[in-house]
């Protein structure tokens, strides 16, 4: 059976917390994100939160009360999902749902967690296996799946069509695009229509281990991430963690928090929110780095944007812009406008024609680093995470 090579995050333990200091004040996205802000409107309550991932551990506190009934395939059949001897899915669901009650606080704290392990070590995900956990997380209520994990070769086909079905029943879908600081997106980000997510850094710019590439949708915190592990894991509880699997599971909160402000938007309608409300990190539009920008919670929550009848990143979807009165009048990526006055009354209209802010182009600012010689390892019988 043709598999694919995974290439996740990295997982770097933290040292104890500087004492004094909690473990929400050491997470800088949380600002970054304007997370508090953002919490005033939406937690993201009622939505479900699928992480297909090594297993996420029932036992920590910082997930008490959000994790609902899991599975596990693979290596991890019968373990209910919440089981994580590797600490990466644990890592990721904090960061989507964390309580912060003492700890490390989530984007989405009012979302509830679907535990999906594809196996028991987060080292060796089988092709099968992660297909098979997002089709159950599909069929057991996620509103988003999140996939902190990629493959720098190409998808297969049962990979495929278990994302495509994702779509098929009004889900949104987060991956990773992988840490090899390469020009290159794989499987399943490269799936059209996924929200493929490369990482920045505390000053906002790219973070260089992103792999990046036209498939580029937003960018996130990726560097030095504090947040929760198992105690088998870590001593302290607590991780500090670098890879663009931290941002996958930061766009997956963001899409949580929207869904729950807007229960009745379509994921479609969710994705173009996201991407349409993303505030750009290079010129105007989209770039391989960072896709259409960072994503920007307060924006996707309360901008004024027209719907979609489709995923805009799908073939023959388009991005569509906020509505030009809620756009700034020195914002270079706004739509043309039409201002005409009639009975004395100003009124304004948007002429047909929409910013194609799909385009792919070279990219300015921060380059990434392309590793010399890069080429995608060949097929084997497993997926694989490198820990750098």
């Amino acid at each position: 059976m043709r598999v694919v090579v995974l290439a996740v995050l990295a997982l770097l333990f933290a040292t104890p917390p500087v004492h004094g200091e909690s473990i929400e004040d050491q997470q800088w996205h949380l600002g970054a994100l304007d997370a508090y802000e953002a919490h005033e409107i939406s937690r993201g309550d009622g939505v479900v939160v699928a992480v297909v991932d090594s297993g996420v551990d029932e036992t920590v506190a910082d997930l008490a009360g959000r994790l609902l009934p899991g599975t596990g395939f693979g290596s991890a059949a019968g373990n209910g999902g919440v089981r994580d001897t590797d600490g990466h899915g644990t890592s990721m669901a904090v960061l989507i749902a964390g309580q912060g009650r003492g700890g490390a606080l989530g984007i989405a704290p009012g979302a509830k967690i679907l535990p999906v392990a594809a196996g028991t070590d987060g080292e060796n995900f089988a092709s099968g296996a992660v297909s098979e956990s997002v089709r159950w997380a599909v069929d057991h209520g996620a509103d988003v799946v999140n996939l902190s994990l990629g493959t720098p070769v190409e998808s297969t086909p049962d990979l495929k069509a278990a994302v495509e079905y994702a779509f098929a029943k009004d889900v949104v879908v987060v991956a990773a695009t992988g840490n090899d600081g390469a020009r290159h997106i794989g499987a399943p980000a490269n799936v059209l229509g996924v929200i493929a997510v490369s990482g920045t850094v505390q000053d906002g710019s790219p973070w260089p281990s992103s792999n990046t590439g036209a498939l580029t949708v937003l960018s996130a915190p990726a560097q030095d991430i504090v947040t929760a592990s198992p105690l088998s894991v870590s001593e302290s509880g607590y991780s500090q963690v670098s890879g663009t699997s931290a941002a996958a599971a930061l766009v997956s909160g963001v899409a949580a928090l929207v869904r729950s402000k807007y229960p009745d938007m379509s994921a479609a309608n969710v994705v173009n929110r996201l991407v349409t409300s993303a505030t750009d990190v290079a010129e105007p539009g989209r770039d391989e780095a960072t896709g259409f920008g960072a994503v920007a919670p307060l924006a996707a929550l309360t901008a004024t944007i027209p719907p979609v009848n489709q995923n805009p990143l799908l073939p023959g979807g388009t991005v569509v812009p906020q509505d030009p009165a809620a756009a700034s009048a020195d914002d270079p990526a706004d739509p043309a406008t039409l201002l005409a006055l009639a009975g004395g009354a100003l009124v304004l209209a948007a002429i047909g024609g929409l910013v194609a802010w799909r385009r792919a182009r070279e990219r300015r600012g921060p380059r990434i680093e392309v590793v010399a010689g890069w080429e995608p390892p060949p097929p084997s019988d497993d997926f694989w995470r490198p820990k750098y």
